[in-house]
């Protein structure tokens, strides 16, 4: 009985390195994605916050970088951009929310299809759709260049979700370059 907890033992000693060379690598890898998007701090919450990412590889941890950024995505349409815009004072403020909403749902597209893209490793339109993406909240925040402002709160949903998106881009970047 002593030896077969020796050996369990024993097992589990020679298995552990693995484990932490698995979990090292991922971690270089989140770090190294991380280091070449616009936001690495955010990167690395947003990926490390996602239990499922300690264990991905570069196509894992893309698809969840595009589920991060489509949730981000939707929930701004609908619960921000959808208030300020039924809250807008004036038919052009509200024209500019109806702009940034439809502009959020090209966004969700483009990253559905840049899902679809890497699952059919076609990384050249996973590429192209991400960037697309990426371009949505500056389009949103493109239309407040005249008055009035645009909210703060909206400007800095724009800026997290351009955060996000560029590591779905960073991602597809890793992706082409071998």
């Amino acid at each position: 009985m002593a030896a077969y907890s020796f050996n369990g033992f024993s097992s589990l000693v020679f298995l552990l390195p693995l484990f932490l060379s698995i979990s090292l690598s991922t971690s270089d890898l989140i770090s190294e994605i991380c280091s070449k998007t616009q936001n690495p701090s955010l990167c690395l919450q947003a990926l490390r916050s996602d239990p499922r990412s300690a264990r991905a590889d570069l196509k894992g941890l893309a698809l969840i970088s595009i589920e991060i950024a489509k949730t981000n995505a939707i929930q701004t349409k609908s619960n921000l951009i959808a208030k300020l815009s039924k809250e807008a004072t004036s038919p052009a403020l509200k024209e500019r929310y109806d702009q940034c909403a439809e502009t959020y749902g090209d966004t969700i597209d483009n990253l559905k299809v840049a899902r679809t893209a890497l699952n059919s490793r076609d990384i050249d339109t996973f590429t192209v759709r991400a960037s697309a993406a990426f371009d949505g909240p500056d389009t949103c925040d493109d239309g407040f260049e005249g008055p009035p402002a645009e909210p703060a709160q909206l400007r800095g949903a724009n800026k997290e979700l351009e955060g996000l998106c560029s590591i779905v881009l960073a991602i597809g970047a890793r992706l082409q370059s071998g």
